[in-house]
């Protein structure tokens, strides 16, 4: 399935292509017919206006061949680039699931370890820097196919996904103040909340998230807080990708990519100032307390 950024390349092309083609044989009709309209006002030069229609001919005919070449030249370098940009995106979607195999393997040998030594820790240490590099994998997959993500939304229970995530990071507080079940994806709200968390940890030093979710006009606003150092800096700054507010900031792909997913599933996602720590507000739909 092509994106709407290649069906718009292919679809701006064919429309350029079909204007100045047309333009070109209006042109081409044109001055035939004024040649014509010519050799009939001056028979004697008949010669003079025969050669001007032959020349009038070939320079037409080529200048129509040419735009025609040229218009399927760039139909065909758009569907290269398209079929190029696919076989990369499936490269690389094999290669992170690969790699999420092995991480995942990784991880659950590390938590048994833990187990045994459950005061050591370069197991802490290592459990952490897993979950950190799978959170990323996740991060670059949705950024590498976010033209062509394709949601499942359902019904969710809040509770059971941050109960997973409480396993993920021990050291962190993460309370939900009452039960709620959200319309979306749970791969997405999965990364959402994990990104969440983990801004919270590494960024803000938070050792406590709080998720809030009230009913708001038939949908659910969740409210996640933390009580970390917040940030100082323009709120509208943040969620940028690739920009780094301070020299201690993050590539600002994770909040990038929350954003992203909250709009894929018809929700809205915005920072807040706060008293305490970091807020974050997100509107999902179809959502039930």
């Amino acid at each position: 399935m092509k994106s709407s950024k290649e069906a718009f390349k292919l679809l701006a092309i064919v429309l350029w292509l079909t204007f100045t083609v047309t333009f070109a044989i209006w042109w081409f009709r044109l001055s035939g017919t004024h040649i014509a309209l010519l050799a009939k006002l001056q028979p004697d030069e008949i010669e003079h206006w025969n050669r001007q229609y032959r020349m009038i001919f070939w320079e037409g005919g080529s200048w129509i061949v040419l735009l025609i070449l040229g218009g399927a030249a760039l139909i065909a370098l758009v569907q290269r680039e398209t079929w190029r940009v696919r076989r990369i995106r499936e490269f690389f979607a094999s290669f992170s699931h690969e790699i999420k195999t092995s991480l995942a393997s990784l991880r659950v040998q590390a938590e048994a370890l833990k187990e045994e030594q459950p005061s050591s820790p370069i197991l802490e240490r290592l459990i952490g820097d897993t979950v950190r590099l799978q959170l990323q994998l996740e991060n670059s997959l949705f950024l590498a196919s976010q033209d062509s993500i394709q949601l499942y939304l359902e019904p969710l229970t809040l509770q059971q996904m941050l109960e997973r995530m409480r396993e993920q990071w021990p050291s962190l507080k993460i309370e939900l103040t009452k039960p709620c079940t959200v319309r979306a994806d749970e791969r997405a709200l999965r990364t959402i909340l994990s990104n969440l968390i983990q801004n919270a940890l590494v960024h803000g030093g938070a050792t406590e998230v709080v998720v809030d979710p009230k009913l708001k006009n038939g949908k659910v606003e969740i409210v996640v807080t933390d009580n970390g150092r917040g940030f100082d800096g323009p709120l509208k700054s943040l969620g940028r990708l690739f920009h780094r507010p301070k020299s201690s900031s993050g590539s600002g792909i994770g909040l990038y990519i929350c954003r992203l997913l909250v709009a894929k599933m018809n929700g809205q996602m915005d920072v807040v100032k706060s008293p305490r720590g970091f807020q974050i507000q997100m509107i999902l739909p179809g959502a039930a307390l």
